[in-house]
């Protein structure tokens, strides 16, 4: 019951959010794809997992709100204790089985963000969200867990000169497939950008989030990244990350290049 009403409200949050924003004139959208690579024995494992994680994102902004959809090709090579990838990977302790590569769609995300006034712009700025990942992963391969997941996002920024302090705090409620029960997760993540020309950005932050299981362990990863705007409408991203609990991979490195028309 209380999935069938997280659905109804999020779809309803979403499609109010696309009407809102078809009715303005003034937008702009965004495409974006790159590449995250990651590996790690997650704690006891004794064979690593690598995962390949190919997303394509299109997202289109007017006003206040941001509206945003990602279709991600996704491969995993491991013992199949690590079901899907990205935002919506979960580790399980089935313990390790026969060490198998497999590949194919991954789960799509839909996710819409409003930048509020509840707040003075003078002293914070904040943006809240929800986010729906659909099931479209073979759960069969491993690929996704073949259930649906919510989240609800508080984004809270400040520029301070040419640094901006930040922070995310989401509550992540996760769907559970049949023989695993999934926990609902608190995600954190404290960073700061720091502007070195009108071009470049670079940025470091902390991000924490809770085991799923009773039996795994918590995520803790620190992660840096270099932004350099290549012209008015192309930017480059690169990114790299290095676990620092046995729920993170050991390390991953990715890049991201968009588009604004």
């Amino acid at each position: 019951m209380q999935k069938n009403y997280l659905l109804i409200l999020s779809t309803a949050v979403l499609l109010s959010s696309f009407s809102a924003a078809s009715h303005c004139e003034n937008d702009q959208w965004t495409y974006s794809t790159g590449f995250d690579y990651s590996s790690g024995d997650y704690g006891d494992d004794p064979v690593d997992t690598d995962i390949t994680y190919i997303p394509l994102s299109t997202s289109y902004r007017t006003g206040n709100w941001k509206l945003k959809a990602t279709l991600p090709w996704v491969e995993i090579n491991g013992p199949g204790t690590v079901i899907g990838a990205g935002d919506g990977g979960v580790i399980t302790d089935t313990g390790p089985g026969q060490i198998s590569t497999e590949s194919g769609i991954g789960d799509i995300w839909l996710s819409a963000t409003y930048n509020t006034d509840l707040i003075p712009a003078d002293l914070i700025y904040l943006d809240l969200g929800v986010k729906v990942k659909l099931a479209t992963a073979d759960e069969d391969k491993g690929l996704g867990t073949g259930e649906m997941d919510y989240s609800l996002q508080a984004d809270i920024f400040k520029p301070i000169g040419n640094m901006m302090p930040f922070a995310t705090l989401a509550y992540k409620m996760k769907g559970s497939p049949d023989g695993l029960q999934l926990d609902d997760v608190i995600y954190l993540s404290l960073g700061n950008d720091f502007e070195v020309s009108e071009k470049v950005h670079v940025g470091l932050s902390l991000d924490y989030q809770e085991s799923s299981t009773s039996t795994g362990d918590d995520s803790l990863e620190v992660m840096s990244y270099f932004n350099r705007k290549l012209s008015r409408k192309w930017s480059l991203m690169f990114y790299a990350y290095k676990g620092l609990d046995d729920g993170s991979p050991d390390y991953g490195l990715g890049l991201q290049i968009s588009h604004r028309p």
